[in-house]
């Protein structure tokens, strides 16, 4: 009776070891991702060997550090149309499951958990979605005679779902890199900002401009910066015509490429 009870034992645990070993694996590594407002997000896991099991996603609640079930398998948990699960094969061990989040806005932002469990065992990735809001500045060079007035723009957009009293509070910050040795900080320069529908833009405006204003102007809002490069010099027209020549140049070789702002 004791060698059947070993037996019996030895062969639960052979049979638990192999369980644990065909568990699935999520290749991908824990990563961080940045998607635009209004844009779509797609979040992936590739996973080795899910046979039978399911791909669960999750989101983390920060307020009370627990996590939200969002789907499992193709099946969402929630109600919001914008969230949908995508899924295909490259060979019949390798699978690709993705949360896909359509028109995202800052809510979105956060961190998703792609997860696999059992009763006996559990692996899981986890993923930072940042939200960025699109930014650009205009003009992306400038050149100027002294006493010119000057004016850059740097504008965002603002997530509708914002009220405009937090849209309006949202700060962007302005920085020069001047190209004069004595590195003085220039003086005629003022900032103006206005809310108009759902864009933010935040004026730099310099009054006549001299020399000394000549360098790189940046913008900063959060982790995204733009910048310009102004130059202010008697014979502008000049350098433009240079400018303008180097660009056709670039053009012509089929090596130039455009912003839109």
């Amino acid at each position: 009776m004791f060698q059947f009870k070993q037996v019996f034992l030895f062969i639960l645990m052979i049979k638990f070891i192999t369980t644990e070993n065909n568990f699935p694996q999520i290749l991908t590594k824990t990563y961080n991702q940045t998607s635009n407002l209004t844009s779509t997000a797609i979040l992936t896991c590739h996973v080795l060997d899910l046979d039978e099991h399911h791909v669960t996603w999750f989101k983390f609640d920060p307020l009370t550090s627990s996590l939200h079930p969002l789907a499992v398998g193709k099946e969402l948990f929630i109600t919001d149309k914008r969230y949908s699960i995508s899924s295909y094969s490259t060979s019949t061990r390798d699978s690709y499951w993705s949360l896909e989040i359509y028109q995202l806005n800052l809510s979105d932002e956060g961190t998703y958990l792609c997860k696999i469990a059992n009763r006996r065992a559990s692996v899981s990735i986890s993923i930072y979605l940042h939200i960025q809001i699109p930014m650009f500045l205009f003009p992306p060079y400038l050149y100027v005679e002294p006493g010119t007035n000057v004016k850059l723009n740097c504008s965002i957009l603002i997530d509708n779902n914002n009220n405009n009293n937090e849209a309006f509070s949202s700060t962007i910050n302005w920085h020069f890199i001047s190209n004069q040795y004595n590195k003085t900080k220039p003086n005629d320069v003022h900032t103006r900002k206005i809310l108009l529908n759902n864009s933010l833009t935040s004026s730099l405006i310099i009054q006549h401009a001299q020399t000394y204003h000549s360098g790189i102007w940046t913008c900063v809002y959060k982790r995204q910066r733009r910048t310009t490069k102004l130059i202010v010099e008697k014979g502008w027209i000049v350098l433009f015509y240079f400018e303008f020549y180097k660009l056709f140049s670039f053009f012509d070789s089929r090596c130039f490429t455009t912003s839109t702002y």
